[in-house]
């Protein structure tokens, strides 16, 4: 059972005005009948009292016994009046003098009145003194009994008007509240129809009601722009639902509808379309580098640049951070080839965000329907393989073909495997000696890395590295290396303090701001010295962002770490623009040294490179010694230090300490 129940606006108004005037009717009615009853009762005492005054004017002064017919002749002209019922002159001895007409008298018993209905007898009886002669000891009264019925029929009668009068009043307001109601509640009923239109999800209906009513006025202007502003949200939150926020571009959502209408229409037609996979290259190292605020203007800019090349046709949408999606209708596979390339032109222009200066570069995978694939899900599969085979081989844009999947698959099973063998203890770590030309001793050595894989047996890091910076594990399996390294040097360093260990980083590492915390974590674990440990860098890693590569290596300076060059020469910069950076150590690239002598095209720049090396204060290896004849040739040079095969094949760490104690000395190699 519902304990409450709502009701209309008119049904409250009304109920209300009957409820309040039911309450006031009886008090309305009761005040008006007391106001008459008082009102006519004074007028009929005042004309009594009049009449009786007259009367006894008329009686003073004549004789009680003499006059006694005159008296007589006076009553019976009162009674035929018609008002009077009852007159008499009474004595003190009881006496009475009466008119002849006896209906006036009889049967009546005289009980004066001081108000009207007193005694329930129908008669307002009054007594006035009289003054008559003849008698000595005798007192006269005048004893008058006026007819009450004239004054209540006529009060009944004013009872009777008065129902009548309330019931129509009442009929009157509720017949006018009913009106004012209905003129009100019919712009308000109106209202709230359109409001459900508008409830159900037609925002078309305008809330606009004609009304003379300020307030109904006001509120139908209100709602209007409640309506208004519904739509905007709406618009917007449609906007939001199935477009990227960042860029403008359809997202993940609105470009899946694209694709199935993409197939339905081109199943319809007979026509093919082109699935385009784009992912910016190397992208997380300006994230990583200048921050997530100039990497989300980059994309921005590469939005913007790329939808400038589309047809209105075509649909490109962001599905990912930095991968991109473009859906070509109707072109064919040397079209989406050329379209591709073109896309790629449209990123390569420079970039200027925040004052630095970017290039970027891009990997385009394509899948044709319905030659790739029928369904959305199977090309965007291909396509994704396709993209992955462009990144690869550095192809720029990539077709896809059934070839791939093979290739693909395997690097996957890798990536799965990869991952595992980090916490199975599957990579084996091995170590090249490095020595010094000066003191003839063992001064260190680099850290090298093999996977042994549990079906495939060694794999080389040339294979498993790209790999790893790819999936973004390269950072998890350099920390990994050196937590295992660190501690096992601990005491090879503790007994040999000018002893070094040297770690190659990554291009996507070094870049990344975590690497330098968790360095130093492990270093504090495992209280290794962190001025014995060395990372080794490329020259193009620094050369992509030098500003930002200046502040990294400087921090990892300040922290004690040194810093050395790897595979100098095969880059692009030079010695005096090296010394900017807090470099303690030059790796000439083995390509220069492995066969070096005094008539090759490479001596000059060895010999130089050595040279201006210690000009500015840096110490230089030489890498890739296999012959006796080189080393001589990098002693006369006056190198540093050398590293290579002629000292020895990488090797485990229970070698390496072997080999340190058979061979702390370079003479035991040219003797």
């Amino acid at each position: 059972m519902k304990l409450f129940r709502t009701y209309s606006l008119s049904s409250y108004m009304i109920s209300t005005i009957l409820f309040v005037h039911l309450l006031l009717a009886p008090v309305l009615y009761t005040v008006i009948l007391s106001v008459y009853n008082k009102s006519s009762s004074e007028l009929f005492i005042t004309h009594a009292n009049d009449i009786a005054g007259i009367l006894t004017e008329d009686l003073s002064g004549m004789h009680y016994s003499q006059q006694r017919q005159a008296l007589i002749n006076i009553l019976d002209s009162a009674v035929l009046s018609g008002n009077i019922v009852f007159i008499d002159i009474y004595d003190n001895h009881h006496n009475s003098i009466k008119p002849n007409d006896a209906l006036a008298v009889s049967g009546r018993h005289f009980i004066e009145d001081s108000s009207i209905n007193q005694n329930n007898d129908g008669i307002y009886f009054l007594t006035v003194p009289l003054s008559l002669t003849g008698g000595d000891k005798l007192s006269f009264k005048l004893r008058l009994g006026f007819d009450e019925t004239p004054l209540n029929e006529q009060i009944q009668s004013i009872k009777q008007h008065t129902i009548i009068i309330i019931l129509l009043y009442v009929l009157a307001m509720v017949s006018f509240f009913t009106l004012i109601t209905y003129y009100i509640h019919k712009p308000l009923k109106s209202l709230r129809q359109k409001s459900n239109t508008i409830a159900e999800g037609n925002f078309d209906s305008a809330l606009k009601v004609a009304s003379s009513i300020s307030d109904i006025k006001f509120l139908s202007q209100d709602l209007e722009k409640m309506r208004i502003t519904l739509i905007n949200m709406a618009n917007k939150m449609q906007t939001q639902a199935t477009h990227d926020e960042l860029t403008g571009l359809p997202n993940r959502y609105l470009y899946t509808d694209r694709m199935h209408q993409a197939v339905s229409l081109s199943q319809r037609s007979q026509q093919s379309f082109a699935l385009l996979l784009l992912d910016l290259d190397r992208f997380k190292e300006i994230n990583d580098t200048l921050g997530h605020g100039v990497g989300d203007k980059v994309l921005q800019i590469l939005a913007h640049r790329l939808h400038k090349g589309m047809r209105e046709s075509d649909t490109i949408a962001r599905i990912g951070g930095d991968e991109f999606s473009i859906i070509l209708i109707n072109v064919d596979h040397a079209i989406a080839v050329t379209i591709a390339q073109k896309m790629i032109k449209l990123i390569e222009p420079i970039i200027n965000v925040d004052g630095h200066t970017l290039n970027a570069t891009a990997s385009i995978g394509i899948a044709i329907y319905p030659d790739h694939g029928l369904t959305p899900e199977l090309l965007l599969q291909h396509a994704d393989v396709a993209m992955y085979n462009a990144k690869n081989n550095n192809l720029g844009a990539s077709i896809y073909h059934a070839d791939m999947d093979s290739d693909n698959y395997e690097k996957l099973m890798l990536v799965n495997d990869f991952r595992q063998s980090i916490g199975k203890n599957h990579f084996k770590s091995l170590f090249q000696p490095k020595l010094d030309l000066v003191t003839g001793k063992a001064c260190g050595c680099e850290l090298l890395l093999r996977w042994r894989h549990p079906q495939l047996g060694l794999i080389d890091p040339d294979r498993f590295i790209p790999l790893a910076e790819q999936e973004n594990l390269i950072g998890e399996l350099t920390c990994w290396s050196a937590n295992q390294c660190l501690e096992l040097f601990r005491d090879v360093v503790n007994a040999q303090p000018d002893f070094h260990l040297s770690i190659n980083v990554s291009p996507v590492n070094l870049l990344d701001p975590k690497l330098l915390i968790s360095l130093l974590d492990i270093i504090k674990n495992c209280d290794y010295p962190p001025q014995n440990l060395i990372i080794e860098i490329t020259e193009n890693v620094i050369m992509k962002n030098p500003v930002r590569s200046a502040e990294i290596l400087n921090m990892f300076s300040q922290e004690g770490i040194k810093i050395s060059i790897d595979d100098f020469g095969t880059g692009y910069s030079s010695l005096a623009y090296l010394q900017k950076f807090p470099i303690t150590e030059l790796k000439i690239d083995k390509t220069f040294i492995t066969e070096l002598t005094q008539d090759s095209a490479n001596y000059p720049i060895v010999k130089a490179s050595i040279a201006m090396a210690h000009d500015l204060g840096i110490r230089v290896v030489a890498e890739g010694i296999e012959t006796i004849s080189v080393h001589n040739l990098l002693s006369n040079l006056n190198c540093d230090m050398v590293q290579g095969y002629f000292y020895g094949l990488p090797m485990s760490f229970e070698e390496l300490q072997n080999w340190l104690d058979d061979n702390r000395e370079i003479k035991r190699f040219i003797d």
